[in-house]
């Protein structure tokens, strides 16, 4: 009698449906998924009824270039220091208008904490400018 070694059954996983199965998964995923629909800001934006050439006297201009100096009325400016020499423009004359124009490779953050310092000196009336067309 011949005692030999019993031939082990290798266990085989089916891969001819898995195909399938993984269609399948993905169907389902897809149609039971709910995606959150984002609502952004709700922005008001003014209508724009005449145009008024404002005095000069009530205007700030603030510049921002792209090295991110600061100059309010050609005079430099730390980034800093902004609120004080606002808040003694605001005291003089409080109908003051201050017009920010921006390099356009001038960081988001700079301009944020400018705005952050007028806010801080009261001054509410800001005007963001924009570059003029060319031609017309």
């Amino acid at each position: 009698m011949r005692l030999g070694k019993r031939q082990k059954a290798k266990a085989e996983i089916p891969t001819c449906s898995m195909a399938d199965i993984a269609f399948l998964l993905i169907i389902f995923f897809m149609v039971t998924t709910v995606f959150r629909v984002e609502i952004g800001l709700l922005i008001e934006l003014p209508r724009a009824t005449a145009v008024q050439k404002l005095p000069r006297k009530n205007i700030v201009h603030i510049w921002i270039n792209d090295e991110e100096m600061i100059s309010i009325d050609d005079m430099d400016t730390p980034l800093g220091s902004i609120s004080w020499p606002m808040s003694q423009k605001l005291m003089v004359n409080p109908n003051i208008i201050v017009s920010m124009l921006t390099d356009q490779n001038a960081s988001y953050g700079v301009m944020a904490d400018v705005f952050d310092e007028l806010k801080d000196a009261g001054a509410l009336k800001v005007s963001l400018g924009a570059k003029k067309k060319k031609g017309g």
